[in-house]
């Protein structure tokens, strides 16, 4: 009995040390992960410290964050944007009453539009600027004793300098302004003239907040491209980035039009930018076309020189870099345009599979093109007789080869039809055998012919002795006697050896009295 009480005790102890010690691990688990937590705060923005941060020093800064960090970045840019928004389209509403007030004939009601116009727009700016400072704030207690070491235009002193320039009556209540200046054109019955002069104000406003608006997108495109690299979804807020920008246009107010088309000219970040675009763009342009002629040039120089290729291999190659070349510099150009190069190398990439089976036919003149100048069957201004055209070789491509006919025609004719085709280079070699053959008549005599023919050969210039030039009777024919004549010229020579000597053969026969009979037939009649 009592051996059970003591084990019962002993197991009932030891049950209770474990618990004690699982609870005291428990409270120490719970309270490292509070303080961990204390230890780790939400991350809060830090680059809204300036809206107006270089775009090359945001780039450096949005770098390192991680996905949750650039979302909060986001967050805070995309914040300031919808705030600008708000302000442009207040400013708008304010023209549209400024609109209502030139239109409407009863001064005092004139005068309570613009009252409530005035006072909107001011509202809509004090907000706007609230905002702007919250967010600077609230970066600054971020980056803590650091704020004033980042490489961030601090925009503190700029905003020191602006309120000790702002007149004495900044402070006022724009409410009170505004009721002010409303009895003032009220009693002077000029609410017109100060609708208008409040117009023009108006629109000047409208154009360097949007000049602003267009400053604070940039920045949030960068933002978002770095979150999109890292992973993070960023459509939603393109889509918005999307909807507010840009001009627009009220049609049924010229002066408004006129006014946004002009703002947008002289624009900071509208006519000025793009002009500046325009301008790296043809720039970029020139310097490519410039760098890809002498690229080609030092190309040429090398296959030539060093490598020894045929002048169609060298043509090709240097042709094919600077077009390369070319290309990128375009490239490089349509960036400087603002122009997002990347969705489009994606859909080449994509549609590669598509146009590959489409141009099968390309494809395989490209392939045969290859094999041409691997194998060097012809080149430049060699005489050919490839894919039924006989004429110069002018120029080739990795799809199809120029020649130049004798009678000056340009043809061109696939590589395909080439290489899968007998090519017979006619200049390949520099000395080449004119082959004529004269016919003469039975009743003439054969080897006084042969020797009017050989003497003929030794006496023109252009006949090469060695090889020497064969003269012998070669057929029997059912007109004629056929005498072969083979002699040696170079090749730049065979058509004129071949012309002069069938000139100087016929003038000598005619000479010495041998005929050259044309194609006859004997009759024979017999009477049974």
């Amino acid at each position: 009995m009592i051996r059970s009480l003591l084990s019962d005790s002993r197991f009932i102890l030891t049950f209770l040390l474990c618990f004690a010690v699982g609870t005291a691990v428990a409270q120490d688990a719970s309270v490292s992960k509070e303080a961990s937590t204390a230890e780790s705060p939400a991350p809060q923005p830090t680059t809204t410290i300036n809206p107006e941060v270089p775009l090359d020093v945001l780039r450096v800064l949005v770098r390192p964050l991680d996905q949750d960090e650039l979302k909060v970045e986001a967050d805070a840019w995309f914040k300031l944007l919808k705030n600008k928004a708000r302000q442009i389209a207040a400013a708008k509403l304010s023209v549209k009453k400024t609109n209502s007030a030139i239109e409407s004939k009863d001064p005092t009601q004139a005068a309570d539009i613009l009252q409530k116009a005035e006072a909107s727009k001011q509202a809509a700016d004090a907000s706007a600027k609230e905002v702007e400072q919250e967010m600077a704030e609230t970066a600054k207690s971020t980056l803590g004793p650091t704020a004033d070491a980042a490489d961030i235009p601090n925009p503190d002193s700029a905003e020191d300098q602006t309120d000790e320039e702002d007149p004495p009556g900044d402070d006022a209540d724009p409410q009170a302004e505004a009721e002010a200046e409303a009895e003032e054109a009220t009693s002077d019955d000029d609410a017109t003239a100060a609708a208008e002069t409040l117009k023009t104000e108006l629109l000047e406003s409208v154009a360097t907040l949007q000049d602003e608006r267009t400053a604070i997108s940039d920045r949030l495109e960068i933002v978002l491209d770095s979150l999109e690299a890292k992973g993070g979804e960023v459509e939603t807020y393109r889509q918005y980035v999307l909807a507010v920008s840009g001009v627009d246009l009220d049609a049924s107010d010229a002066t408004a039009t006129w006014s946004a088309i002009t703002g947008w000219f002289v624009a900071r970040e509208g006519g000025q930018r793009w002009a500046w675009n325009l301008v790296k763009f043809v720039a970029i342009l020139i310097v490519s076309w410039v760098l890809s002629k002498i690229l080609a040039s030092i190309v040429n120089w090398l296959l030539d020189r060093k490598i020894r290729l045929s002048q169609l291999a060298e043509r090709l190659i240097s042709g094919t870099i600077r077009n390369v070349f070319l290309l990128v510099g375009f490239a490089v150009a349509l960036t400087a345009l603002e122009i997002d190069i990347a969705p489009i190398i994606a859909a080449i990439g994509a549609t590669g599979l598509v146009v590959g089976l489409a141009l099968q036919q390309t494809l395989s003149n490209f392939a045969s093109g290859l094999m041409i100048l691997i194998n060097r069957p012809f080149d430049v201004e060699d005489v050919v007789n490839a894919g039924g055209v006989t004429g110069k070789v002018h120029k080739m491509n990795l799809v199809s080869t120029t020649f130049r006919t004798f009678d000056n025609q340009t043809i061109y004719v696939p590589n395909n039809e080439i290489w899968n085709n007998v090519i017979t280079n006619i200049t390949a070699n520099h000395t080449r055998r004119v082959d004529l053959e004269f016919g003469i008549g039975y009743g003439d005599d054969f080897e006084q012919a042969e020797q009017i023919i050989m003497d003929v050969l030794k006496n023109h210039e252009l006949v090469l002795s060695s090889p020497e030039p064969v003269v012998i009777t070669h057929a029997l024919a059912d007109s004629s006697v056929n005498i072969v004549c083979r002699p040696w010229a170079r090749t730049a020579d065979w058509w004129q050896v071949k012309t002069e000597v069938t000139r100087e053969v016929k003038r000598r026969f005619d000479e010495a009295g041998i005929s050259i009979p044309f194609p006859q037939q004997d009759v024979h009649v017999y009477q049974s």
